[in-house]
């Protein structure tokens, strides 16, 4: 199973911007359950969702570039849940992704850090 987050038209967002938290059915190629995102509702917004997907048992998270700050990649791999990266919009059911790397992490964390300061839309 994989778990992400999306918009209402199922595309693939960053953790902190997302409405839904999905959990898709690679091989039957559903979805299976969406909720609504827990960071919307959280002070840290992409631990949130990490948190979220290890209980609702998650073998893999898609996440959209930007989202895996250090804290949700070291709760994740904790988890050994496998974390693979995608371009932000990207469709559910896209093939174009790559494995997590410490890049992504650094980047994510300053990203969440900005947010933190200034907001975002």
């Amino acid at each position: 199973m994989i778990c992400t987050v999306t918009d209402s038209d199922f595309r693939v967002r960053i953790f902190s911007r997302g409405d839904l938290l999905v959990l898709y059915d690679e091989t039957k190629g559903e979805i299976v359950l969406k909720k609504k995102n827990p960071a919307l509702d959280s002070p840290m917004k992409r631990p949130a969702v990490a948190k979220e997907c290890i209980r609702l048992g998650a073998d893999k998270v898609l996440a959209a570039h930007g989202s895996l700050c250090f804290p949700a990649f070291r709760m994740l791999k904790k988890a050994r849940i496998k974390m693979l990266i995608t371009d932000d919009g990207s469709e559910l059911k896209t093939t174009n992704y790559w494995n997590v790397n410490w890049k992504e992490v650094m980047y994510s964390s300053f990203l969440a850090m900005t947010e933190r300061i200034k907001g975002h839309d």
